[in-house]
């Protein structure tokens, strides 16, 4: 595969999934009553460390996939 393809397979379910944890695991959300672009920028910073781990390591999985499938091809 090409190396961009993987690179925006990574990016795309990188952000996905950070996103997907700060606003949708309720346990990773954050209880602020603010205005919309700094409960934004606060979900974003809350727990960096451990969004970004988990992001990396299904952005990982989903860039592994389609490389799998092609050497199970040939």
């Amino acid at each position: 595969m090409k190396k961009k393809t993987l690179l925006c397979i990574f990016l795309i379910v990188f952000i996905t999934i950070y996103m997907m944890l700060c606003f949708a695991v309720p346990g990773l959300r954050i209880k602020l009553e603010a205005e919309p672009v700094e409960y934004f920028l606060a979900s974003i910073s809350h727990m960096v460390f451990f969004k970004t781990v988990i992001s990396s390591a299904v952005a990982l999985i989903s860039m592994m996939i389609p490389i799998l499938i092609k050497r199970k091809r040939n």
